[in-house]
């Protein structure tokens, strides 16, 4: 019975282990039609009856000081943050800290980062669990905080045609047409967040500070 216990502890040691292969960042790692792979999982965050599978990740590497970017917890950082994401691709937590991790520190050539791009993480999500509205916003958040404007309206327009009351996403969406200098549609997705009983009234503030009005 002992050998039994141990044999399988050492098989989940294994499987925790960060995989430090050079990651393709122009397939993501997917290949259309097939689903994704990983030695454990993976596993949909969205989805109850894959529940009781999550804490086993995220206990091991998806701790507060790696959540916080303070540093890895079976490894590196990214090597914790890459495993989380790889055994559950839409971690809606994990994929916020992966973007704030590339937004402050942007990978060059020369750094050999082992590990997907940010913008991989996110669309890996986005094809595990295509209904996932959460992954779709936090990754039009990404964008627009990365500056990409343009990118980040058409991921927000495919979620609001998928979900069109969802009021964070229209908040959001609002702020992303504040700095695009298009108040008129900011006042639109501003009312339909705040119709939806958004509470924070950042975006309203921005939109009376430029010069608009709902």
């Amino acid at each position: 019975m002992k050998s039994v216990y141990l044999g399988v502890l050492a098989a989940v040691l294994l499987l925790s282990l960060p995989v430090q292969a050079q990651r393709n960042n122009t397939t993501c790692g997917i290949a259309q039609g097939q689903p994704l792979s990983n030695a454990y999982g993976p596993w949909d965050f969205t989805n109850p009856g894959h529940s009781r599978r999550l804490p086993i990740v995220i206990n091991a590497h998806f701790t507060g000081k790696v959540e916080q970017l303070i540093g890895g917890e079976n490894g590196t950082l990214l090597g914790d943050i890459d495993y989380t994401l790889r055994a559950i691709p839409n971690y809606h937590r994990a994929l916020n800290a992966i973007g704030k991790y590339y937004r402050l520190n942007p990978p060059t050539a020369e750094s050999g980062v082992p590990y997907y791009s940010a913008d991989c993480y996110f669309k890996r999500a986005i094809y595990f669990q295509p209904a996932d509205i959460v992954s779709r916003m936090l990754y039009g958040m990404h964008l627009h905080l990365s500056g990409k404007l343009q990118e980040a309206e058409k991921v927000y327009l495919t979620a609001v045609a998928m979900s069109s009351n969802y009021a964070e996403l229209h908040y959001n969406l609002g702020l992303l047409y504040v700095d695009m200098k298009n108040l008129e549609k900011a006042a639109e997705h501003a009312k339909i967040a705040y119709g939806l009983q958004y509470p924070l009234k950042g975006l309203e503030n921005k939109i009376v500070k430029a010069g608009g009005k709902l």
